[in-house]
C-alpha cells in the first residue's frame, strides 16, 4: 500500500535474531524510533522522540529511557551499514504472535534481499552474500564465519526452501535462476520481466566472452604468422 508506514533499521541489527528475536526486534524499533525524532524541529529531544512514538502509534513505559537507548543503538550500528526495511504490520505480527523458527529465517531472508536490493528493480545474488546478510554481516563471507544458527540453513536445499517461501507465502520475492551463477531477485518486476533482464544479461555476458576470445585467438595467430615470418 502506498501510505503503509516503514520503520528502517541497519542490517547489523539482525546479528543474534535466531537466538533472541525480541530484543531484536525491540533494537530495530528504537532505533527507528530515535532516527525518526531526529528528523523533528521543535521541542527538546525527549519531546522529539515522544513525537515520534505518537506518530507510530508506539507506547513506551519511559520515554527517555527509551530514547536514550534508541540513541545508543544509533550510535552503535547507523556509520557504514546497509539498512533494510519492514512494514510495521509485519513487525508486529512478529513482535506480538508465535513464529517458528523457519518463519524467523524467512523474515531474516526477505530484510536481507531488501537490504541488498535496495532501491534497484532486480540483481543477481549468490548465496552466500544472503546468508551473510541474514547474519547482520554486510559483505559475503564463508560459512565458517556464519553464526551457528544461520549456518544450519547454509545449504543448497534450505535455501531454496526459503526463497520458495519467500515466493509463495505471500513475501512478494521473485526469482529465477535458471543457467545462471548465483539467482536474480526482485520485488517490483513481474516473473517475465525478471526472466527477461536475466536472460538479456546472460546474452549480452555471452557476446561479450565470444568478443575476448576472439581478440585471444587472433592475438595468437597472429604471433604464429609472426614466427613463420622471422627469418
Amino acid at each position: 500500500m502506498a501510505n503503509e508506514q516503514y520503520m528502517n533499521f541497519p542490517i547489523s541489527l539482525l546479528c543474534g535474531f535466531m537466538t533472541d528475536h525480541q530484543t531484536s526486534l525491540s533494537d530495530m524499533l528504537l532505533y527507528h524510533l530515535y532516527t525518526s525524532s531526529l528528523l523533528l524541529e521543535h521541542g527538546c529531544d525527549i519531546d522529539q522522540f515522544k513525537a515520534a512514538c505518537e506518530f507510530y502509534g508506539v507506547d513506551v513505559t519511559d520515554n527517555k529511557q527509551s530514547m536514550l537507548k534508541g540513541k545508543a543503538i544509533y550510535e552503535k550500528h547507523h556509520t557504514g551499514t546497509p539498512k533494510a526495511g519492514l512494514n510495521f504490520p509485519k513487525y508486529w505480527e512478529f513482535r506480538s504472535d508465535y513464529k517458528t523458527d523457519f518463519e524467523k529465517v524467512c523474515l531474516l531472508a526477505f530484510l536481507a534481499l531488501k537490504s541488498i536490493l535496495g532501491k534497484k528493480p532486480y540483481m543477481k545474488v549468490t548465496n552466500d552474500f544472503l546468508l551473510a546478510r541474514m547474519d547482520g554481516k554486510s559483505k559475503a563471507c564463508n560459512k565458517e564465519s556464519l553464526s551457528p544458527e544461520i549456518l544450519k540453513y547454509a545449504t543448497e536445499h534450505q535455501t531454496k526452501k526459503i526463497k520458495n517461501a519467500l515466493v509463495l507465502n505471500g513475501w512478494g520475492l521473485v526469482t529465477y535462476s535458471r543457467h545462471t551463477r548465483g539467482f536474480y531477485i526482485s520485488f517490483k518486476l513481474t516473473l517475465e520481466d525478471l526472466i527477461f533482464e536475466a536472460e538479456k544479461k546472460r546474452e549480452s555476458s555471452k557476446v561479450k566472452q565470444l568478443k575476448i576470445d576472439t581478440e585471444n585467438a587472433r592475438a595468437k595467430a597472429m604471433a604464429r604468422l609472426q614466427n613463420i615470418r622471422s627469418p
